[in-house]
């Protein structure tokens, strides 16, 4: 099992989450939902009575929250990358052309969070953990175990996540790049995604490790997703999801034999 208790390398995915709606049709469904598709475990904090912290095998593995009430964007899974410094890494995603939503929320006891865009316009967001390191169990079925930025420009978006976090790249194709801290552990991709509507922004996919693809598509199907597409990778069977309120995703059944 691919437990995690110590801090995350800056430059990682280390979390996600998703906003919903807070009227019982909104929240409601869709903790209901990813319980039932993931085996999750959506807990409440009184504390912060907006954000529910979704754990599987009593680690702790995505986010739903409510949406703000000034926001009219349908929900969408937000990928968020460690940072030891969050001032520094936002001032770094400003000198390399990106620019940095908000203001860094502290959340007390918890970590210090702020929400960016790259110059393609995909959102991501940054965390630096205190109490909440981040994801808590990985690459396990009911977890994330990849994130993909869909992209129309893959050189300009390489660039600047070098800038921000100092990637290297491992060339896939021409279409695709695998990106590496300098340490040389893989990451995660950079996608010239030219299949993207036109009304469609640049966005990062999150994708969640299922024991089977076709399985868990029909489940989610039947609690009231949609099936986007179904394709063959290299890594393994992969669905693109929709939920019930507008959120893309992704189910991979990882092939344990694949190496990069």
């Amino acid at each position: 099992m691919s437990e995690r208790t110590t801090s995350w390398p800056a430059g990682t995915p280390c979390w996600v989450d998703c906003a919903f709606e807070p009227a019982h049709r909104g929240m409601h469904h869709a903790q209901d939902f990813y319980e039932k598709l993931f085996g999750w475990d959506v807990q409440r904090d009184d504390e912060h009575a907006d954000y529910r912290v979704c754990r599987k095998d009593d680690q702790p593995v995505a986010g739903l929250e409510h949406k703000n009430a000034n926001s009219d964007a349908p929900p969408f899974w937000t990928t968020y990358f460690a940072t030891d410094d969050i001032a520094a890494t936002c001032e770094a995603v400003t000198a390399a052309g990106g620019r940095v939503l908000t203001e860094v929320i502290d959340i007390a006891g918890v970590g210090r969070s702020a929400y960016c865009a790259d110059p393609t316009g995909a959102f991501f967001g940054l965390w630096q953990g205190t109490g909440l390191i981040g994801f808590g169990l990985v690459n396990e079925p009911g977890s994330v175990v990849w994130n993909d930025l869909m992209t129309r420009d893959l050189a300009g978006s390489k660039a600047f996540y070098t800038k921000v976090f100092g990637f290297t790249y491992d060339d896939r194709g021409g279409a695709y790049a695998i990106a590496k801290l300098s340490t040389g552990e893989t990451v995660c991709g950079i996608h010239q995604a030219e299949q993207l509507p036109d009304d469609a922004p640049p966005s990062w996919l999150v994708h969640f490790a299922v024991a089977d693809r076709d399985s868990s598509a029909q489940i989610a199907q039947e609690l009231g997703a949609s099936i986007l597409m179904t394709m063959d990778t290299p890594f393994g069977p992969e669905a693109l999801l929709q939920g019930k309120h507008g959120e893309i995703f992704a189910v991979i059944a990882m092939d344990d034999t694949t190496s990069d």
